[in-house]
């Protein structure tokens, strides 16, 4: 009987320490696998974003200079015909950005202006193709990266005619700008896709075809980087089904028996996996993927999660497609379940051992409690008898055993709360994957919102009641807005060869309004703006046009003194009237022009990150108003441009 009862204390408390274990262990790896799993897939949701993203910026720069490109032959700011001029400009677009591969022109009559980039004698190489006096040259030149010759060759067989290529039939049919689908470049074999814009005259007429080719293996290597798991794979496909970028980006071309090269298929590409999770897709026509399609697949008796998410930005028929093991997001909840059933087995035999001994301990005194009762039943003891100290150790013992209970339970309040803290770090991780997400995308809109805000300055600009509490408010919600509606809607009249109104007007008056659109601009750089000698003095031009010239020139004041970090800063503007003509002096205590310094020439400038217009386009503002703009180089003390603008007496008309 009391080996019985022991044992039966023994089992009964190991089994239930045993089940409580269990319980805990199995309870708390569903709950964590589907944290992990869900946690997983927006994980592999916010990859797709990321490369969704990555794709659109990375694809973005090539419509720009395109558009860049065309907007300055359109405008006869570079004349399609100066092959030099064009050469220039072409060479400082396709070394803006690095996964530009190469920047050309083609036109009507077959001439071909093509800057790539280049393994040879320099780092940049130019191909022109001319047509002169019915004669037909090619033109091969090197040159390093500050446009200095390096070399240059002659091909008298080549036969290359731009007006047959696909991009520009594309593009010339279009009337518009077009992405060509993603080929192999000829020249350096490498996957490849080609932004092409039409260049069309004011009659209609098109003149020729901008187009800039835009190298695939940048995002291939993206994808390679993109972290997701151990065993994840990330890779984009085009509408055909054929795998435009992935990890390996080795994998992606093929040769076919005639020698030509082409995209791999996703059903021949080495990733069984891929083949399995997205082939019947290709087979079935073109994809057509309008949002997220999540799903789970078997595979070679291993379980995997895949993900499929348009491209979307630039109107390309493009698809990310994820695929990962289920096992790289719960193999770890998997082996620390094993580990808590071993170590559930071994507390409980640990349990059911301390168990028996616990029982030993509790029996001892019922069994003399037994005994003595036994004794006074048969008058051998009397009842009055002192109690035993047996009773004072089922006291201690019962003491113990709730010590004991009490130590379990907070024991299972501690296996309890490390499983919510895994749940909190699991959301907090979730947490900081969605504020990145956010923090990305919010980024666009709050662009959008300054441009909007430069938008309702240029509108209220042009109002004929004109709100100055409103235009205060404009001005504190952008601060970088320094100029007006009307200066940028005049710049846009002079690309558009518009040469607006001329109108007589108070000199005066229009350099009060240009400083109160500078002053913002130089109470930051802490420059003082002047006003000396300046009286009232009618004068014949556009007036916008010449408030752009003033604006221009000392935000260019304002940038040499900030950037030579003078002690002493200050603008002064001065004008008098000089024969028929009124002279207008911009004075800044700035270092000052180097007397070999080129200035009002395209591409010629003193700034790191200049185009070189500015000057350029300000001399031809004052020169299109009947004046003259050019830098005194006698000032001494101070860095001096002078413009002259007609009095109203010459009548100069429009």
């Amino acid at each position: 009987m009391r080996q019985s009862l022991a044992f039966i204390l023994m089992i009964s408390l190991a089994g239930l320490q045993f089940l409580a274990i269990l319980i805990v262990v199995f309870t708390t790896f569903v709950t964590s696998e589907r944290a992990m799993l869900k946690h997983a897939l927006g994980l592999m949701s916010q990859a797709g974003n990321n490369a969704t993203e990555h794709t659109r910026l990375f694809l973005k720069p090539a419509q720009d200079l395109a558009k860049q490109a065309t907007g300055m032959l359109t405008s006869g700011i570079i004349d399609a015909n100066d092959h030099d001029a064009l050469e220039q400009l072409l060479f400082q677009q396709v070394l803006s950005e690095p996964q530009v591969a190469g920047v050309y022109y083609g036109d009507e009559a077959g001439n071909f202006v093509y800057l790539m980039r280049s393994d040879g004698p320099g780092p940049v190489r130019t191909k022109i193709i001319s047509h002169e006096d019915g004669g037909r040259s090619t033109e091969f030149v090197w040159r390093n990266t500050a446009f200095e010759l390096v070399s240059e060759a002659i091909d008298p067989s080549d036969r290359f005619d731009p007006r047959k290529r696909p991009w520009y039939q594309s593009a010339a049919s279009a009337k518009q700008p077009v992405w060509t689908d993603p080929y192999v470049f000829f020249s350096s074999r490498r996957p490849g896709i080609t932004a092409a814009v039409p260049v069309i005259l004011s009659d209609g007429t098109l003149q020729g075809v901008v187009g800039v080719d835009i190298e695939l293996d940048a995002i291939s290597q993206f994808l390679s980087e993109l972290t997701i798991s151990a065993g994840s794979t990330a890779l984009i496909l085009n509408e055909n089904g054929e795998v435009i970028a992935h990890p390996a980006s080795d994998q992606i071309v093929v040769q076919n028996e005639d020698k030509t090269i082409r995209f791999v298929g996703i059903n021949e590409i080495n990733d069984p996996v891929a083949n399995a999770a997205f082939g019947k897709l290709a087979q079935s026509g073109p994809l057509a993927i309008t949002g997220e399609v999540r799903s789970e697949l078997e595979h070679d008796k291993e379980s995997y999660l895949t993900l499929l998410a348009p491209i979307k930005g630039h109107d390309l028929p493009w698809t990310i497609a994820i695929h990962a093991p289920e096992n790289d997001f719960v193999q770890g909840i998997k082996d620390n379940r094993r580990r808590n059933i071993w170590i559930a087995a071994i507390i409980s035999l640990v349990t059911a051992i301390a168990g028996l001994m616990l029982a030993e301990v509790i029996l001892r005194p019922v069994r003399a409690f037994a005994v003595r009762t036994s004794l006074v039943s048969q008058g051998e003891v009397s009842a009055d008898t002192p109690l035993p100290k047996t009773y004072q150790e089922l006291k201690r013992a019962n003491e113990t055993l709730i010590h004991e209970i009490s130590q379990r339970r907070e024991s299972e309040k501690r296996q309890r709360d490390l499983s919510r803290q895994l749940f909190h770090f699991s959301r907090v991780d979730m947490m900081g994957q969605l504020a990145t997400g956010l923090a990305h995308e919010l980024s666009q809109p709050i662009t959008a919102i300054t441009q909007n805000v430069d938008a309702a300055i240029s509108t209220a600009a042009k109002m004929k009641d004109i709100n100055p509490e409103l235009m205060q408010i404009l001005s504190e919600l952008d601060d970088q807005a320094h100029r007006g509606g009307d200066i940028i809607a005049a710049l846009r009249g002079l690309v558009r060869k518009d040469e607006g109104q001329f109108v007589a007007f108070e000199f005066e008056d229009l350099l009060d309004q240009s400083l109160k659109i500078v002053q913002h601009e130089a109470d930051i750089n802490s420059v003082q703006l002047v006003k000396s000698n300046v009286t009232q003095h009618q004068v014949l031009a556009n007036r916008v046009q010449i408030a752009q010239v003033l604006i221009n020139l000392m935000h260019n004041a304002i940038e040499a003194m900030t950037m030579a970090k003078t002690q002493s800063r200050e603008i002064l503007i001065s004008a008098r009237p000089q024969n028929s003509f009124l002279e207008v002096w911009v004075e800044d205590s700035g270092p000052g022009v180097a007397p070999d310094q080129p200035l009002f020439r395209h591409f010629e400038t003193s700034k790191t990150d200049g185009m070189g217009f500015g000057l350029s386009i300000s001399k031809t503002i004052i020169e299109a108003n009947g004046g003259h703009l050019w830098y005194d180089h006698e000032s001494r003390n101070t860095s001096r441009f002078c413009f002259t603008l007609p009095l109203l007496s010459t009548g100069l008309e429009s």
